[in-house]
């Protein structure tokens, strides 16, 4: 078998720095519409998610924990964002729909974020698009795969 190459060490810190430029770019196109990165993305994922997404789905597709994303949808909510609704047959279960005024500023954050992409993209060949984007979906499968596994224990070391 052929031995991998030693991993980058910078690997992860370059992806982490981009990922946060490129959604402090989004911030600063968005701030205009009284955004932040907290606000705007769970209107983004409630129109990619569908109408009606329950909040634990939300949390967990944002990778937030719940008492965070329910504060965050109570600021959406008073500002006529988003309502939510019990579900019928389960009093427990809570879907969040966007209003049409959380439609309409969901659907500029997409214009926003598509046109940000396509400036930053811009002179990078779609061949290597291409392939950034199937090692992203890799590294998407194997963090899933990693997220199932039960981790070591560390050995305890006696203190002499």
């Amino acid at each position: 078998m052929k031995a991998l190459p030693a991993p980058d060490p910078e690997f992860g810190f370059r992806l982490a720095r981009v990922v946060r430029r490129l959604r402090q770019a989004l911030d600063a196109d968005l701030r205009g519409f009284g955004l932040t990165e907290a606000t705007w993305r769970p209107l983004a994922y409630v129109g990619r998610l569908g109408e009606g997404v329950r909040q634990k789905e939300l949390a967990a597709a944002l990778g937030i924990e719940g008492p965070s994303l329910v504060r965050l949808l109570d600021g959406l909510e008073r500002r006529g964002l988003i309502v939510r609704r019990e579900e019928e047959g389960d009093r427990r279960a809570r879907g969040i729909f966007l209003t049409a005024a959380g439609r309409d500023l969901q659907k500029r954050v997409l214009e926003f974020s598509v046109d940000i992409q396509a400036r930053i993209l811009a002179g990078i060949p779609p061949g290597d698009l291409d392939t950034c984007d199937r090692v992203m979906r890799q590294l998407d499968r194997a963090l899933d795969r990693e997220e199932t596994r039960v981790p070591p224990q560390p050995s305890r070391v006696e203190k002499p």
